[in-house]
């Protein structure tokens, strides 16, 4: 999984965040959006707040506030497919 924080670490947009959640999911993590916070969450970070800090910059450069901006989002990268 450090390979996914490396690949947003060395390319950081939205192109970079979504390969990294795309590579998250090859990995088995599930993702979310909390339309409570409007964030988007990975399932793991319910018991290991480890990954919080990669999510918040995830968060910050995503931007996304609401749930159809993120469906938009997955549709656009095809991250539903893993």
């Amino acid at each position: 999984m450090i390979e996914c924080i490396h690949e947003f670490e060395e390319n950081r947009s939205e192109e970079g965040a979504a390969e990294a959640l795309r590579c998250l999911k090859e990995h088995a993590e599930e993702i979310f959006f909390d339309d409570e916070n409007s964030r988007i969450y990975l399932s793991r970070q319910i018991w290991d707040e480890s990954i919080k800090e990669f999510m918040d910059k995830i968060n910050e450069t995503l931007k996304i506030k609401t749930r159809d901006e993120f469906i938009k989002f997955k549709e656009k990268y095809n991250i539903t497919m893993y």
